[in-house]
């Protein structure tokens, strides 16, 4: 399944452009990846793909903007998970659905976007962008002729008498 082609753009651009979408050089990666993905979010191959479908595979890895292969293939699985989530949201949500039909997608829903953000947070800390501790002090009263330290205190390695 080929990408839409953007009329504007010629073949060895879109290429560039489809190809760094993946965060590679490697065309056979890229096409690997967007057919798995395309795959996922389209799973009856007897219907033609379409071009908003691809579209939207393009357009959401571009933003996430893949910096290897690893942040590609992670990206692929995060824009799986969202469009499981909302499909899983709809199907929980509609006005036919039974009560236990609603509990059992409220639930996948959860469990998908738990995933969803699981793999943000692997991205964010695969970037370098990991969670980092914040310590606040609110108050510190130091007595008259005292003397406060701010910041790493060492002992320079004599211990406690020295």
């Amino acid at each position: 399944m080929e990408p839409v082609l953007d009329e504007t753009l010629d073949l060895d651009e879109f290429r560039i452009r489809f190809v760094g979408a993946f965060g590679t050089t490697e065309q056979i990666i890229a096409e690997a990846l967007f057919q798995q993905v395309v795959n996922a979010l389209h799973p009856d191959p007897k219907k033609l793909l379409d071009a908003a479908t691809a579209n939207l595979v393009l357009a959401l890895l571009h933003r996430i903007g893949p910096r290897d292969e690893l942040e590609a293939m992670l990206a692929s699985q995060m824009i799986v998970a969202h469009v499981a989530a909302m499909d899983a949201s709809r199907r929980a949500l509609h006005v036919e659905q039974t009560a236990g039909g609603r509990a059992a997608y409220l639930g996948l829903m959860r469990k998908l976007m738990t995933l969803f953000t699981a793999q943000m947070d692997a991205l964010n800390r695969h970037r370098g962008k990991g969670t980092t501790q914040k310590i606040v002090i609110e108050r510190v009263l130091v007595a008259p002729g005292a003397q406060a330290i701010v910041g790493a205190v060492g002992n320079g390695g004599r211990g406690d008498g020295g």
